[in-house]
């Protein structure tokens, strides 16, 4: 069908039930007369079906056969049966003349228009893109480590492509974790007045609860077999490969979960040129405890 006419425009406020466009109709309109002339004229044979029927049980036994009464009886029930199909029909023609007009499911503002006067569209082309209620989010992609610290109702710093500052509100974190870029999702729900538009990049900051950890330097990690070791030094200076699980990371520090504890000392400078068991000289080498966010 054809587009006829278009009622809104990119920018436009529209409330719900609102009239975007209408297709043409002529097609559908004929449809629907033909449909209708259909049921009318199953109802008349209807009609005339069951007067005979009822005419045939009322006259005395043996002046009609019970072949014709019955015959009588199962006309009725094929002509209601072909009287209900003519209905559905009629429902479908002016199900699809309702389609035509095209309105919008929910206020919002229109974000796109994707069609033009005399365009020919097909049923499931996108004609309109809505913001609904107005309400504009930012996926912001976050590193698997630092999921654990982000939940909903956490307030934000977003920051424009200009780099102006506006507040938002953690909505939801994604339960998913893209297998490829270890990367999750958080959605942050913007004010209804910001400057932000969609298809823009910002970038974001979450303020999360401050807590004390256990960091190291992000230099002093040895991976092997894509697991993180640090070298701890031990008595007469020998150092020992010794595997630790780290959280998140800030600056050049990183979280140590696991493996170390308060007071160990590790090798920060030159550890992937070190093995197991050798001695080293030691200058300043202490794990310190720091503030993660």
């Amino acid at each position: 069908m054809a587009v006829i006419e278009i009622a809104v425009d990119e920018g436009d406020a529209v409330v719900k039930g609102q009239v975007l466009a209408r297709l043409s109709h002529d097609l559908t309109i004929a449809g629907i007369l033909k449909q209708r002339a259909a049921v009318d004229e199953l109802q008349a044979s209807l009609g005339i079906a069951r007067s005979d029927s009822a005419r045939a049980h009322s006259v005395s036994s043996g002046v009609i056969s019970a072949q014709t009464i019955e015959q009588r009886e199962t006309l009725v029930k094929t002509t209601a049966a072909r009287l209900g199909v003519a209905q559905a029909q009629l429902d479908e023609a002016e199900a699809r003349h309702r389609q035509t007009v095209i309105v919008a499911p929910a206020a919002g503002t229109i974000a796109s228009r994707s069609v033009a006067i005399g365009q020919v569209v097909q049923a499931g082309v996108e004609m309109f893109r809505l913001i609904q209620d107005n309400r504009v989010e930012v996926d912001t992609r976050v590193l698997e480590s630092d999921l654990f610290s982000a939940g909903a109702g956490q307030p934000a710093t977003i920051f424009d492509p200009a780099g102006k500052p506006e507040q938002g509100i953690v909505r939801i974190v994604s339960p998913i974790v893209d297998a490829k870029t270890r990367l999750g999702t958080v959605r942050i729900a913007l004010p209804g007045d910001t400057r932000l538009r969609p298809g823009m990049f910002a970038r974001v900051e979450i303020a999360v609860e401050s807590r004390l950890a256990l960091t190291v330097p992000l230099k002093s990690l040895v991976w092997r077999d894509a697991r993180a070791h640090v070298f701890k030094v031990g008595r007469d200076n020998l150092v020992s490969l010794t595997e630790v699980r780290i959280g998140s990371g800030v600056a050049d520090n990183v979280e140590v979960v696991r493996g170390l504890d308060a007071g160990d000392r590790i090798v920060t400078q030159g550890a992937g040129l070190l093995s197991d068991g050798d001695v080293v000289n030691v200058k300043t080498a202490s794990v310190r405890s720091g503030a993660v966010r």
